[in-house]
């Protein structure tokens, strides 16, 4: 699959490293930790998002042949793998929803609770934090994930997302404060 056949290559007057440097999926791979990052920020389990960047790659593969510069090139590559995490977020929405159902139900038949450690605390935080990622609207939690994910500014944001910087910004703004109110109502201070 990430082979280049050797007489295209020599056809072209290029080496297979360099042919694979300026396809899609040279650059798919030479991105591959923006992209993480991006699937990471969108609370994804890793199982899922190798789901997620497998479908991102088999898109570049498909794309392939089209040559424009590589700056457009990655700029594609994060919007798709953004929608694609947005996709599999309303997805999972309605699975968590059934699932937290289930636990409460579990929780009010189970045993007593211990006092946890420290670090069952911290996960406790964590999964705190996810959950409340995950609540965030598809046009708040594309924002956040580019910018405090990825640091990309407001700009860059923008451009992904096909948004004014004012917007982002308006937007990262409305998203921290949601944030914040509920970590506070959670416990969890921010």
């Amino acid at each position: 699959m990430n082979e280049i056949n050797p007489d295209f290559a020599a056809k072209a007057g290029q080496t297979d490293s360099e042919q694979l440097s300026k396809s899609n999926l040279g650059i798919f791979l030479a991105e591959l930790g923006r992209l993480k990052r991006i699937v990471a920020g969108f609370g994804l389990s890793p199982s899922d998002g190798e789901d997620v960047l497998q479908d991102v790659s088999i898109q570049a593969l498909k794309r392939s042949g089209k040559y424009r510069s590589r700056e457009d090139d990655v700029r594609w590559l994060i919007k798709v793998t953004v929608n694609r995490c947005l996709m599999e977020h309303r997805r999972r929405r309605s699975f968590r929803r059934h699932a937290q159902e289930i636990l409460r139900r579990r929780a009010k038949f189970g045993a007593k609770s211990n006092r946890a450690d420290e670090k069952a605390i911290v996960v406790e935080e964590l999964e705190i934090v996810r959950e409340s990622m995950q609540k965030l609207d598809d046009p708040l939690l594309g924002p956040v994930v580019l910018r405090y994910f990825c640091d990309l500014n407001s700009k860059e944001v923008g451009e992904i997302l096909g948004l004014k910087p004012s917007t982002v910004r308006s937007r990262l703004r409305e998203a921290r404060m949601i944030l914040a109110k509920r970590l506070l109502e959670r416990g969890v201070e921010p």
